[in-house]
């Protein structure tokens, strides 16, 4: 998640940026000590994350958060003074952290906005069409309607619910990329199902409708998982 810090105290700033760099999904891009400067960044960039202080001069965090309330930028206000908590959360905050800021806090904070961050990608990935060029001609399919791709070396072939056979060549890591973690899963170094088609499990093989396929001994325990979910 790429995040900045925007707060008029360097001591603030620096304990922010330390924070930042020991969670391994935050990328900080860039370290403000006024909210005028990272307008400027926003008008170029898409920033995930935003750690916010309200008491500042010349553009104050509220006023700043009603300025990009049309950005998909998530909010974390910080800052020293407890009655703004209630204001902070009319402007759609996720969450607050009253100065000074400890990192158990900070943490807590991160992992509420990755779970946000996590869920709006998500369902951006299961609404959004894939496109594939297949001998040369673009074929549109939706996540939803695929029941499993098999690796065939140097390419791939897509099942889809209506029995139609896609050939494309790309490999299952670069497929999978494109997939939604909750619906897709890897059942071997071959196949990616789609957990919504299992009908069952026997062993260490399921059964995507009428098709019969392998699953590794090291992928038994993760399906298993799924699929009692």
């Amino acid at each position: 998640m790429k995040c900045i810090v925007i707060d008029d105290e360097r001591i603030a700033r620096e304990g922010l940026d330390s924070f930042i760099k020991e969670i391994d999904f935050l990328s900080n891009e860039g370290v403000f000590s006024n909210a005028h400067l990272a307008l400027e960044k926003l008008k170029t960039e898409t920033i995930d994350l935003i750690f916010l202080d309200i008491e500042m001069p010349l553009l104050n965090g509220l006023e700043f958060a009603k300025r990009i309330a049309d950005k998909p930028s998530m909010i974390v206000f910080t800052t020293a003074y407890s009655e703004y908590a209630l204001k902070g959360y009319k402007v759609n905050a996720v969450d607050y952290l009253l100065k000074p800021i400890f990192f158990e806090d900070f943490k807590a904070a991160v992992f509420k906005a990755k779970k946000l961050y996590d869920l709006m990608y998500q369902q951006e990935l299961i609404s959004k069409p894939l496109f594939f060029k297949e001998n040369g001609t673009t074929v549109k399919v939706h996540p939803r309607q695929i029941m499993y791709i098999k690796s065939m070396q140097n390419y791939i072939e897509i099942y889809t619910e209506n029995s139609k056979k896609i050939i494309i060549h790309q490999t299952l890591k670069g497929i999978m990329d494109q997939l939604p973690n909750a619906d897709f899963l890897q059942i071997h170094r071959c196949y990616i199902v789609n957990a919504k088609y299992i009908t069952h499990i026997d062993g260490f093989k399921l059964s995507v409708k009428d098709t019969v396929l392998p699953i590794a001994r090291n992928r038994k325990i993760s399906v298993m998982e799924r699929f009692k979910n």
